[in-house]
């Protein structure tokens, strides 16, 4: 639980990128989440909870393409199983950002994401990057009108959602950790003192 929490404090600090407005956020804040979800995903006999077949195959190369390594920290594994526990809305939106990829390599190349050449998978990516958000990312502002509505996500919100579960999460797991020079060391800065109120010698 020690080792889910500096993980969780440390994908915070390295992600700032990361809105606190989105789901991955939170789950990151929740060491005891987060170790459940270790503990299942090293199971030998992992299967997606929520995602089907083909949406998890994308989501590992999408993780691949976008923190290499991702799947030695089972980063496809530790979101299937986040989502589980997360709200029906964030699952939607997860699911319609995967979608939205796949729609989009389809009208370039005739094919599913996962069915890409690694160099059309990065040509797609780059061009989702580039893209424009739904939302002015430098104000955070809309133009009044669109303010009473739910702007329609664009290509570019899509990726941002997807991108933000795979860093947060790979950078909230050991190799993540790892990689941004945690040893593995844990100590006190100080001897703990005894919480009874009596104290001891």
């Amino acid at each position: 639980m020690v080792q889910s929490l500096l993980a969780s404090m440390g994908a915070l600090a390295a992600c700032p990128q990361i809105a606190s407005s989105h789901p991955v956020f939170r789950h990151l804040s929740d060491a005891e989440t987060l170790s459940k979800a270790d503990a299942k995903a090293a199971a030998t006999n992992w299967v997606p909870e929520f995602l089907d077949s083909h949406q998890n195959q994308t989501l590992v190369l999408l993780s691949e393409r976008i923190v290499p390594g991702s799947s030695q920290a089972q980063v496809n594994r530790i979101i299937d199983l986040l989502l589980t526990v997360d709200t029906a809305e964030n699952r939607r939106k997860f699911t319609d950002s995967l979608l939205a990829i796949d729609v989009e390599s389809r009208k370039r190349f005739v094919r599913v994401f996962k069915a890409l050449s690694a160099d059309q998978q990065d040509e797609i990516l780059t061009s989702l990057a580039a893209g424009k958000p739904s939302v002015d990312q430098d104000s955070g502002r809309r133009s009044i009108k669109k303010r009473l509505q739910q702007p329609a996500l664009t290509l570019r919100d899509h990726f941002e959602n997807v991108k933000a579960w795979i860093v947060g999460t790979y950078y909230s797991s050991e190799v993540g950790m790892r990689e941004l020079g945690w040893t593995g060391d844990v100590y006190f800065v100080e001897l703990p003192t005894c919480p009874h109120p009596e104290g001891h010698e």
